[in-house]
């Protein structure tokens, strides 16, 4: 399966029911916060005082911790049966006839066509139960037939893993697999560190690595589990799991939200949240301007920093300056607890981050142009 499928595939699994809104691969022109003077933002001439108050400072953060523990039976190796889904390639063979050996692929409605039997709905099932079956439509051609089912492919049951990994794809599950055993099949991390100095500009930071599973963050301690060998933080991979590691020197921000356009700004040096937010097209005519979010760092430990980009924009407040990595979030409806509000943001913030750059990826590659996709990057 190519790589831009399975994305298309996972941005879709990904969105939400509501509030679905286009995310394909963006390019917005960076402009500064002093090009940009539409009507929308700034009315009439400034006072001296004003163009001082204009001069870009550093965001009011505020360190949250959100000590997620993780489930232990997320550190329990899986169990039962394997169950046959659309892609996967069975061996059958009716026992003591080797004649009848073949290798079928499951269809992509789940149905499977051997021999002189009828389609078989197999998607879900074991390969006991698909024996059963098989053998009970191949009554009337064989006598007491035994029919004998293996995987010769498992390919229905996946995991997703892109960023600074040497071999980003999809990867089936054939075996139980811990996260550590995922990461080395994708070839490894690429090298970040000799010593104490940054090596590689494109090298994973494992503390904005994260795990996304049924639309949710796993909390994994990446960097703990990789640098730290704790294996308490070693879960067991599942089917549709989206493992992303992020650059260490990530060249965009994200304006997220009740945008025009939400997605990726391509970060230069010098760039504000006004000019990150009219790269973004501005607010949509529901957007709450006055209590967006500036989010910076990882997910389990983020920096929070409350702005009023329609004070800053009028000229009331100081433009904020930006980093490559941080999140730009305009909700959509007030809200009025920021740690609860912030930990709600974060896991859809890192899922529309996380295919975005997938995305990147498989245009980089040449792959065919992903157009439509969609993700649920509204504002809550």
């Amino acid at each position: 399966m190519k790589l831009h499928t399975t994305l298309l595939t996972l941005a879709l699994v990904l969105c939400g029911v509501t509030s679905c809104v286009p995310l394909a691969e963006v390019n917005h022109e960076f402009q500064t916060a002093a090009a940009y003077e539409g009507p929308e933002f700034f009315d009439g001439e400034i006072s001296a005082e004003e163009a001082i108050n204009r001069i870009p400072k550093e965001p009011d953060f505020q360190q949250l911790e959100f000590d997620r523990n993780l489930d232990e039976t997320l550190l329990q190796q899986p169990r039962g049966a394997y169950l046959i889904g659309p892609g996967d390639v069975l061996d059958i063979e009716v026992a003591e006839n080797a004649a009848t050996r073949a290798q079928t692929k499951v269809m992509p409605d789940g149905m499977l066509y051997y021999d002189v039997a009828k389609g078989v709905n197999v998607k879900g099932k074991t390969l006991k139960e698909i024996s059963t079956l098989l053998a009970g439509k191949l009554q009337d051609d064989y006598v007491n037939p035994v029919v004998t089912v293996n995987i010769s492919n498992a390919d229905s049951q996946r995991f997703w893993m892109l960023g600074q990994v040497e071999k980003p794809g999809a990867y089936p599950i054939k075996k139980p697999t811990t996260l550590i055993a995922a990461i080395s099949s994708g070839g490894g991390l690429l090298s970040n560190r000799e010593g104490t100095e940054v090596s590689n500009p494109e090298a994973a930071d494992l503390d904005r690595a994260i795990l996304i599973r049924n639309g949710t963050l796993i909390p994994v301690d990446f960097e703990a589990l990789i640098t730290g060998g704790d294996m308490s933080q070693n879960v067991y991979i599942r089917s549709g799991d989206y493992i992303f590691i992020p650059s260490l020197t990530a060249r965009s921000l994200y304006v997220l939200g009740s945008v025009v356009n939400p997605g990726p700004v391509f970060y230069e040096k010098g760039a504000t949240v006004l000019s990150a937010f009219a790269a973004a097209g501005g607010a949509r005519p529901e957007a709450i301007v006055t209590k967006a979010l500036i989010i910076r760092g990882s997910m389990t430990h983020p920096q929070v920093a409350v702005v009023n980009i329609q004070n800053i924009s009028r000229g009331k407040e100081p433009d904020l300056s930006l980093r490559g990595g941080d999140i730009i979030w305009v909700p959509r409806s007030p809200w009025t607890k920021l740690r609860n509000y912030t930990e709600a943001v974060l896991i859809t913030a890192a899922q529309a981050v996380a295919v975005q750059e997938g995305l990147s990826v498989v245009g980089a590659d040449g792959d065919a142009s992903i157009t439509g996709v969609t993700i649920n990057a509204g504002g809550n």
